[in-house]
């Protein structure tokens, strides 16, 4: 979904704004996308020409409007927003852009778009997302969207990458949540998706860039798939080097994450009950870095969420503790990673974790470990 060059969605309430995924997209990032497709069909000698053109969730337009002199055989934009194609034909009214009102998630098919299985396409755009399972703001969403049920996901921006992959295009760049590749669970759910196309380059960017006044900020990728018979696995993901916009690079592969030590969930095994009657703490239920921010660590009382701590491996969730002490010095795009630990260095500290959770005031010896954790990433 995309931003209009003037006129603003002034029209969509907060909870409409919420089932929609109402990121509209600022023209700098629309410039962004748009170069790193052209660039690659312009490396691999490629003519736009010989490609349909779909953003099938389409916004205002701003993914279709050519800035760059790039020609497409075909330009088609999609919405099941009204309003919102309203305005994209207002924007667009010079072009020869096809502009449908569409639920892209319903009876998703190549067909629905009037393109032919023989056309060579790409798509783009900015689909939207939200997290229906998430606890922040659940009120706010709802099942208002058709979706089929070949696509259905608990976030509708996985649904919309695995509508791209049943249209079979041959490019796909779009933007999306960075956890939908690195978070593992999410990976898996795009087993539709991953198994046919593979990443070729990308971008990572700060939420902040939609929704400055947001509570917390998460990592966004601007990216380009390719379809592929091999495909791309986890490993792929975890040995690729994602690029940020402040020109930093990471891989994943290059950390080590504190849930090969710990507990992040509660065991709910009788075996492991066994462990309440000998815990030393209770911590509360532990997801990504962005989550951690949000919680609570240790816990008076417990809860549903409890995870009971042995003596074992009490240092190890001050570590966690204190971790969330040092978070202002975290850049975004590692958000949705796991908290990074390097094992090795933090045993000789094992103590100064302990003391600086308990007295809440990281040591001068804490500090130092954490740039040496992070490196360039570190933010002072």
């Amino acid at each position: 979904m995309t931003a209009p060059i003037q006129k603003q969605k002034a029209y969509l309430n907060k909870i409409e704004s919420i089932n929609l995924g109402s990121f509209y997209t600022p023209l700098f990032v629309v410039e962004i996308a748009r170069k790193m497709l052209s660039d690659f069909l312009q490396k691999t000698k490629q003519n736009p020409k010989d490609f349909i053109l779909l953003d099938s969730s389409c916004g205002y337009g701003s993914f279709l409007q050519s800035r760059d002199s790039v020609d497409f055989q075909k330009v088609i934009g999609a919405d099941i927003d009204k309003e919102a194609l309203n305005v994209a034909r207002e924007n667009l009214k010079e072009t020869a852009t096809l502009l449908l009102h569409k639920n892209a998630l319903q009876e998703a098919s190549r067909w629905h778009f009037g393109i032919t299985e023989s056309s060579k396409l790409i798509i783009i755009g900015n689909p939207p997302y939200n997290d229906k399972t998430s606890i922040v703001q659940r009120h706010l969403k709802d099942k208002s969207c058709s979706v089929d049920s070949a696509l259905k996901a608990r976030d509708i921006g996985i649904s919309f990458l695995r509508s791209y992959a049943m249209l079979g295009a041959h490019y796909i760049c779009v933007l999306h949540p960075l956890s939908y590749l690195i978070k593992e669970s999410n990976f898996k759910a795009l087993k539709s998706f991953a198994s046919n196309y593979r990443l070729l380059d990308s971008l990572v960017i700060s939420s902040q860039i939609f929704c400055p006044k947001s509570s917390g900020y998460f990592p966004i990728l601007i990216a380009l798939y390719a379809k592929n018979q091999a495909g791309m696995d986890y490993h792929f993901i975890q040995n690729y080097t994602f690029k940020t916009l402040e020109k930093r690079q990471f891989c994943l592969k290059d950390y080590d994450f504190i849930a090969k030590y710990v507990d992040k969930y509660p065991k709910k095994s009788i075996k492991d009950s066994l462990i309440s009657s000998q815990k030393v703490a209770m911590f509360y239920t532990l997801r990504d870095i962005n989550a951690l921010k949000r919680s609570r660590t240790f816990l008076e009382k417990p809860n549903a969420n409890t995870i009971y701590v042995s003596q074992e491996k009490y240092s190890l969730y001050c570590y966690i503790d204190v971790f969330k002490q040092m978070l202002a010095h975290i850049p975004y795009y590692f958000g949705n990673c796991d908290v990074f630990i390097d094992y090795e260095k933090f045993k000789p500290l094992e103590s100064y974790f302990v003391e600086s959770s308990q007295n809440k005031i990281p040591s001068p010896v804490i500090k130092q470990y954490f740039k040496e954790l992070l490196g360039e990433h570190y933010e002072d």
